[in-house]
């Protein structure tokens, strides 16, 4: 039988500049609000907190003081400005962070792997089974899985907790990875304890 405490979710960047008022958010609005994913989302986190499972939290952080950290980062986050430290746009969404969460630190790329202690909290917490949700499916999320599966991690996409530009990337995406609803995955961990 699984055991929760091999289990995490991974949450990619669930912050201000993708669900709120940014340039970014009006790539995935329609798709962040018609699949509800802000309100599956916090259901998910608060049941799986509830239930044992680790909760990472990785943000992107641009923070011009870290120079040899910002020199790496890809030039689209830095042209719009995003995910800017000490701004309402790097801070995380209302509701989605918790203090007893795990937060990835230094990362540098769309792969949440690239220049961060990811893949050490993993090993740390002896994760086996990792949860995806956050944004953009196609992009940072889908980077992260390919490297996290090709090192044996079970990887699975939580589809209703995601959102990228439109419902057909959307699709091809959830078609490419295993890909699982937040209310199985509720059933699943109420029942492993």
């Amino acid at each position: 039988m699984a055991d929760n405490s091999t289990t995490a979710i991974l949450v990619v960047e669930f912050q201000k500049t993708w669900t709120e008022r940014s340039f970014f958010h009006g790539l995935i609005k329609k798709e962040y609000e018609l699949k509800n994913v802000y309100q599956n989302t916090k259901q998910l986190l608060e049941v799986a907190r509830k239930n044992g499972l680790k909760i990472i939290q990785s943000p992107f952080i641009l923070d011009k003081n870290d120079k040899e950290r910002y020199k790496k980062i890809p030039f689209l986050p830095k042209l719009f400005g995003q995910f800017t430290a000490n701004t309402w746009r790097a801070e995380y969404t209302e509701g989605i962070f918790d203090k007893s969460d795990i937060e990835v630190k230094g990362r540098t790329g769309f792969d949440n792997t690239k220049g961060s202690n990811l893949q050490n909290i993993l090993k740390e917490n002896k994760i086996e089974k990792i949860y995806f949700i956050g944004f953009t499916t196609d992009h940072c999320v889908a980077e992260t899985m390919d490297t996290l599966l090709s090192n044996g991690y079970g990887c699975i996409l939580v589809s209703d907790c995601t959102a990228t530009r439109n419902s057909k990337l959307q699709q091809k995406i959830e078609n490419k990875y295993l890909s699982i609803e937040s209310k199985q995955i509720i059933e699943k961990i109420a029942n492993l304890v």
